[in-house]
């Protein structure tokens, strides 16, 4: 056998020997990460589960939303690789992946929300209407049910099929207060069990909770209009790294911009900027979220 065959047989034991190791450290590091994997990944279903169904009343599959923000994860991962070609972009993609679905449900959530409080004072009108024209409280809820604006309908409708399988009707009211959580919405449900408790009349009742929740609506805008300024300025704090970026690639010194995400000490400034932006913006939109 000569020296050459010698060499080859033993870069071959080398490469087997180095492929059976790179293999086990995988099959181990799987085995390690797999169960903290599973429970976020249960987290975040539930989350949507939550969301979506729970709070939206919605008929999607939570196991759907987690393979698309998956894709959405590679995806911006692969485009965050090729705009910095370096690992951090990738980093930096995958994060932005990870974090968009939760802020998805969070904006999609609060519109649902906002739409909610802006037909609970014409709802509650109709439910006021119903019980003047001689129909009781659940009769009353299914005229909201069936006449309401969406998506006040569709939570109403919810309410009375919980009834209607057995559910007392103040505990269909809980759980609607619940689902809904909104403080107006505590309001109403409140002042309905009180008066099925006590007594009294449920038109005039009505009418004052729809005075009360006008009031309190009105003062709500009133803040949001006085802090609009600071919550734009939030807004454009929020992107202004980006149109930074943008100015310097695109008009000022990309090579000099590409150099400072290739070196350690520019990926260094550049991860301490984006953290004391996002500080600022959420200082910022602390100090404007005004509870009354």
């Amino acid at each position: 056998m000569t020296g050459v065959q010698t060499l080859a047989m033993v870069m071959t034991s080398s490469q087997i020997i180095t492929s059976v190791m790179v293999l086990g450290i995988v099959f181990l590091g799987t085995c390690v990460v797999y169960r903290p994997m599973k429970h976020v990944i249960r987290r975040q279903e539930w989350l949507y589960a939550t969301v979506l169904q729970k709070k939206l009343l919605l008929d999607i599959r939570p196991r759907l939303v987690t393979i698309l923000a998956v894709v959405a994860i590679v995806m911006l991962a692969l485009i965050g690789m090729h705009i910095a070609k370096n690992p951090m972009g990738a980093l930096l993609g995958a994060a932005a992946g990870t974090i968009l679905p939760t802020i998805f449900l969070h904006v999609l959530r609060r519109r649902h929300l906002e739409r909610l409080e802006k037909q609970l004072v014409p709802g509650i009108h109709t439910l006021t209407s119903g019980v003047r024209a001689g129909l009781n409280l659940v009769q009353s809820l299914q005229l909201l049910a069936r006449d309401g604006p969406i998506p006040l309908r569709h939570e109403v409708a919810h309410l009375l099929r919980e009834y209607e399988y057995g559910v007392p009707l103040d505990e269909a009211m809980e759980n609607a207060a619940l689902r809904i959580g909104s403080s107006d919405y505590r309001l109403l449900f409140a002042a309905l069990q009180t008066h099925r408790h006590r007594g009294g009349d449920l038109g005039t009742t009505l009418e004052r909770i729809g005075q009360s929740i006008r009031e309190i609506q009105r003062l709500e805008n009133r803040i949001k209009t006085l802090t609009a300024e600071g919550r734009a300025t939030s807004r454009w704090l929020g992107a202004m790294p980006l149109v930074v970026l943008g100015i310097y690639y695109f008009l000022i010194d990309p090579v000099g911009l590409e150099a400072m995400f290739a070196d350690t000490l520019g990926k260094l400034l550049i991860a301490t900027v984006v953290l004391l932006n996002v500080f600022g913006f959420l200082w910022i939109r602390k100090i404007m979220s005004v509870d009354i």
